[in-house]
């Protein structure tokens, strides 16, 4: 399973997340000492990161039974 997260860096306050398929999925954003700042669960493929301050955050993305974490960047 694979996930595609755009745009990234992203300056727009939001980020889209798409996967092959429709299912609902679990975002966790953590701060770069590992905090975690956010953590939704989405079903129209978009995440609002306008609450976050510009840096770098890593992003754990769950969807059945497949996760990915990728770094983001909020510009």
């Amino acid at each position: 399973n694979s996930f595609k997260v755009f745009p990234n860096p992203t300056s727009l306050g939001y980020v889209t997340i798409s996967s092959k398929n429709n299912a609902n999925m679990s975002v966790a954003v953590f701060d770069i000492l590992g905090k975690q700042v956010l953590n939704e669960t989405i079903s129209n493929n978009r995440l609002d990161v306008s609450g976050l301050t510009s840096g770098m955050y890593i992003m754990k993305v769950s969807q059945d039974n497949a996760s990915i974490t990728k770094k983001l960047v909020i510009q």
